[in-house]
């Protein structure tokens, strides 16, 4: 999980390879759902002005909006074709394309800012935090969604194994490592640091697979394998393939996802 620019733009510019990994959590996951679990801890009322930063095809404020809320909301993302993905699926929500470091709005202009899995991809995520509170209001509130240390730990078992057959799936270790950028542990630390208190909650799901090719579809969808040459890709392809395959010889592989939500007030 890259917080270089230019790799986070180039990954970013489509929805396509997100879109990919959305659906996988979608289809395949077991147990509390992400969603549910955002409304609760917002427990928006309906008015407050909400600003979603890292947005991605606006499916949060999206969906907010079609529920009836009927404040302010503002989907913000790096990506101009996100943006303009977003924009045209859902144009009764404000759009538009931004640095969560330098936020483009007036000082106390938001209820509610949420961060949903991007704060990984932040150079500089204390400037991030720091923009984050500068836009909330008095008593505003700010929720951060991210993977918990040991998130998806089967899966890297799996990726490190077939590395041994295969030196090129290696590369795709740098997620993984990517994600501690904001865990729980570094998260809550760096939120405390720039809102004076924190919340932690989390939930515990998984990934259920009976067959490889999903966690093949999964895993192409990062930049790691896009760029192997075809050669390189398909004897990647191969020994993630074994690795997968070893592990689902009881009928179903599970893949255990903890998630931690971290929230703050202004």
């Amino acid at each position: 999980m890259s917080s270089s620019p230019a790799e986070v733009a180039a990954q970013y510019a489509t929805e396509r390879h997100l879109r990919t990994r959305i659906g996988t959590h979608e289809r395949y996951s077991v147990g509390p759902g992400l969603e549910g679990t955002v409304d609760r801890l917002l427990a928006l009322t309906g008015d407050e002005a909400v600003l979603d930063v890292g947005t991605g095809p606006g499916d949060f404020p999206g969906r907010l909006r079609a529920e009836g809320h009927q404040g302010r909301i503002v989907g913000l993302d790096f990506s101009a074709g996100m943006v303009e993905r977003a924009s045209g699926e859902y144009p009764d929500v404000e759009f538009q394309q931004g640095d969560a470091a330098a936020l483009p709005f007036a000082d106390a202009s938001f209820d509610v800012v949420t961060a949903r899995h991007m704060l990984y991809h932040v150079p500089d995520v204390a400037a991030a935090l720091a923009e984050f509170r500068r836009v909330l209001k008095p008593g505003g509130r700010f929720l951060a969604v991210t993977n918990a240390e040991g998130y998806m730990a089967e899966l890297w078992d799996a990726v490190a194994e077939a590395g041994q057959a295969e030196p090129a799936v290696n590369a795709l270790l740098d997620s993984k490592a990517g994600s501690a950028v904001f865990s729980e542990t570094q998260g809550e630390r760096l939120v405390r640091a720039a809102f004076g208190n924190v919340q932690l909650d989390f939930i515990e799901n998984a990934l259920v697979f009976t067959t490889p090719e999903p966690v093949l579809a999964y895993l192409e969808s990062m930049p790691a394998l896009q760029n192997l040459a075809p050669d390189t890709l398909e004897r990647a392809r191969a020994a993630l393939t074994q690795a997968v395959m070893a592990r689902i010889q009881g009928g179903e592989w599970r893949v255990s996802k903890r998630v931690v939500f971290i929230s703050a007030r202004r």
